[in-house]
């Protein structure tokens, strides 16, 4: 620059504000540490101002690239174990599904002759040729809406000047095999949309393969994406979920990684902002282990079935079914169902979320407890019952109350003590409990916790239990009186079963459990043994006692003439306890019991809630009839056992063989328990496409040959299949639903 250049340079700067000048005094540079570090002293305006400026060093391109081709603290997700039932099904797995959002969006360019062209994700063409068949398979996927509502909302969206880019066309997650299946349309590769907002539309969750069934004890997550689950799934949790790995990983090329797997416990060094660095402790992916739920899904099934029955032809609010194995505590069946009305007034009992009655509801029990008192007067070693022994049972009010003691139904003047349980007298109770206890009412709360379990069961399930309910006996005759019973406390069904539980098993009392194996890694089977509670709950006299008693309920008392049978003994108490107070008109009928009485294998509760009828308790018997009926004929030990005390016409196996349809080995196991060798089988092969004829078929005979050619299938009723839709012959496609009505 000349010397008048400069001179002109100078006088522009002063114009425009000032002059600065800026010298370097001095510049130093040195290597600290592998990086080189630039020290620049300048001066402005006649300040020293000090800078440093700081320049990674490298030695050669490898340390250079070193980072970029490697990254530490990968994460490998454990797959979590599946819930099986005890009869080998799957209940509840890991599946992938997808949100289905389509690209509808109309963009054009012009090529480089200017003439425009289509540029969007689908032409018209393509998306009406393929347009029906996509409808199609949400369909037969289970889609919530029908071909036609899907076919309307995309051309509607179409059509619009600006169509949405990301439309999601249905509100449920659809299987990945489902999604897949519309991505290879012709055409809709593109159409498809596999990211929103950054996140893939494929997501992994649980999924319960029989839908509602036991879905509260089996478990579901408490809000999507949580990781926290209820039921079974979150009780063993740390079981399932498995340990994530961690692991480190190596570029092989662009887009191609090499999984380094480590060895348990070794570290490596992760640099984290600035110049610190991390250690990360690396692990190897452990999965999760499978348990085995008690579950029995035969039994389950018709526990639900019977339940929704009873619900829907009496109209009540809720209900449950709990079916428990006397010697072990395992839980074969849990049913739960509430009634929900849709937006149109439709009314259907079914599973609800969080409405695990069972073991989380707590109720006035009305006439079961009154086994409780029995049994509690019988253990007790100061008196002694004569069960023959007269009781007035003439309405009364007792000395201290202020209301009137009656029965539902007139029993003379007095009964025997087995009449009382039998003819379940509340006038009888009182008066027995006034005898024995008004000036000990604190031994007889005290003799009751003892023979019931009024403490938490503490289940191996996630789910509310409840603290028990019992009002102080000691200030009130009337809540002492009425203690007597089945009011003034308030329990839990669980805890009503495990009680007749404890007199089907002689007074042992078990707890009661939903898992009863664990499978690890390597398919090894590990047994969950029973949990003894009390091994002398009561004693064995006591319990055979009251078996004696709740088989007179049967045969003679309250539930004489609606669930009797000649071949198998059954034992039990009806309940009936009015849900809204004394005279509402509103009740929670109720059967306890267990069968055979003889050698009891099984215990069964069921709890019908806000019955609108006044049922006393016989409805829920009938229930209970309706399930003991079917366990005796799944379980073989107790099929075999009725079929050999079962006295057999020999005039009949005279006749000509009879023809049978249906599962052809439990026929040959049936013919064999009786003795008909020579029995000629009607069998039917499904034609594949066609709706096999079930009629005439029980509903598990039914199920099996459906199942066999890729139907799904729903029941109504209960019985033999009466009518089927579609009729048998008519054409379907693989994976349609069959509803079978049961009469």
């Amino acid at each position: 620059m000349t010397g008048g250049m400069l001179a002109i340079y100078l006088l522009l700067t002063l114009v425009m504000g000032g002059a600065i000048i800026v010298g370097i005094v001095k510049t130093q540079t040195e290597e600290v540490a592998g990086k080189i570090v630039t020290k620049r002293t300048e001066q402005v305006r006649g300040r020293k101002i000090v800078k440093f400026d700081t320049i990674v060093v490298f030695r050669n391109w490898s340390e250079w690239a070193a980072p970029r081709e490697k990254q530490l603290t990968c994460i490998d997700t454990a797959r979590r174990g599946n819930i099986l039932s005890s009869d080998g099904k799957v209940l509840s797995t890991t599946v992938v599904k997808c949100k289905l959002y389509l690209d509808l969006g109309k963009k054009y360019e012009k090529d480089a002759r200017g003439k425009t062209k289509f540029a969007g994700a689908i032409t018209d063409s393509l998306l009406e040729a393929s347009l029906d068949t996509m409808a199609q398979i949400l369909v037969e996927a289970g889609g919530s809406h029908s071909k036609e509502y899907y076919i309307e909302r995309v051309r509607n969206e179409r059509a619009k000047e600006s169509p949405s880019q990301c439309f999601r066309i249905e509100e449920r997650k659809i299987p990945y095999s489902v999604w897949l299946s519309i991505v290879r349309l012709p055409g809709w590769k593109n159409c498809v949309v596999r990211e929103v907002d950054g996140h893939s539309v494929r997501y992994e969750e649980r999924s319960h393969i029989y839908n509602e069934m036991a879905s509260n004890i089996v478990g579901l997550e408490d809000g999507e994406g949580t990781g926290d689950f209820k039921g079974l799934e979150g009780a063993y949790d740390s079981i399932l979920k498995g340990r994530n790995g961690i692991y480190s990983r190596r570029r092989l090329t662009k887009g191609v990684w090499l999984a380094d797997i480590p060895e348990e416990g070794t570290t490596a060094e992760r640099r984290t902002d600035g110049d610190s660095v991390q250690t990360v402790v690396l692990q190897k992916r452990i999965d999760g282990q499978s348990i085995v739920a008690t579950i029995d899904t035969r039994i389950q099934d018709v526990a639900e079935d019977a339940l929704r029955h009873s619900l829907e032809t009496f109209g009540g609010k809720a209900g449950c079914a709990i079916v428990m194995e006397v010697e072990t505590g395992y839980v074969v069946a849990c049913a739960n169902l509430a009634r929900e009305t849709d937006k149109d007034g439709n009314v259907a009992y079914k599973e609800m979320r969080d409405w695990n009655s069972a073991v989380s509801s707590r109720y006035e029990p009305g006439s079961t407890m009154k086994a409780v008192v029995m049994t509690a007067m019988l253990n007790d070693p100061k008196i002694q019952i004569d069960t023959s022994m007269k009781v007035p049972v003439v309405k009364r009010v007792f000395p201290g109350s202020k209301k009137v003691i009656e029965d539902s139904h007139p029993n003379g003047d007095s009964l025997s003590v087995r009449k009382v349980i039998e003819k379940s007298s509340n006038v009888g109770m009182a008066e027995l409990g006034w005898k024995y206890y008004r000036n000990r009412r604190s031994d007889l709360v005290a003799l009751m916790k003892q023979v019931f379990p009024y403490e938490k069961l503490n289940l191996d399930v996630k789910a509310p239990e409840p603290n028990y309910l019992m009002n102080d006996v000691n200030n009130s005759t009337d809540d002492f009186l009425r203690i007597t019973y089945g009011y003034s406390t308030a329990v839990t069904p669980m805890q009503i079963i495990t009680f007749y539980n404890t007199i089907a098993g002689g007074g042992r009392m078990v707890k009661p459990l939903f898992c009863r194996a664990i499978i690890d890694q390597k398919g090894r089977r590990h047994e969950i043994a029973p949990v003894v509670m009390r091994e002398h709950a009561f004693s064995p006299e006591s319990a055979k006692v009251m078996t004696e008693m709740l088989e007179g309920v049967v045969n003679y008392g309250t539930a004489h003439g609606v669930i009797k049978d000649n071949n198998y003994h059954i034992a039990g108490k009806t309940g009936t306890a009015s849900a809204h107070g004394m005279g509402s008109g509103v009740n929670n009928a109720s059967f306890a019991g267990f069968f055979p009485a003889n050698n009891p294998r099984y215990t069964c509760y069921v709890m019908l809630e806000n019955m609108s009828t006044r049922t006393f308790g016989t409805q829920a018997a009938k229930v209970f009839k309706m399930i003991s009926d079917c366990v005796m004929a799944i379980d073989e030990r107790l099929s075999e056992d009725l079929f050999a005390t079962t006295q057999i016409d020999s005039t009949k196996l005279q006749q000509e063989s009879v023809v049978l349809r249906g599962n052809l080995k439990d026929i040959a196991r049936a013919c064999h328990l009786i003795g008909r060798a020579n029995v000629k089988v009607q069998t039917e092969k499904p034609t594949p496409g066609r709706v096999p004829n079930c009629r005439g078929m029980s509903a598990k005979d039914a199920i099996e040959v459906l199942h066999s050619v890729g139907l799904k299938v729903r029941v109504t009723g209960y019985g033999k299949v009466a009518s089927q839709s579609p009729n048998a012959g008519t054409a379907v496609k693989k994976g349609a639903t069959v509803v079978l009505n049961l009469r």
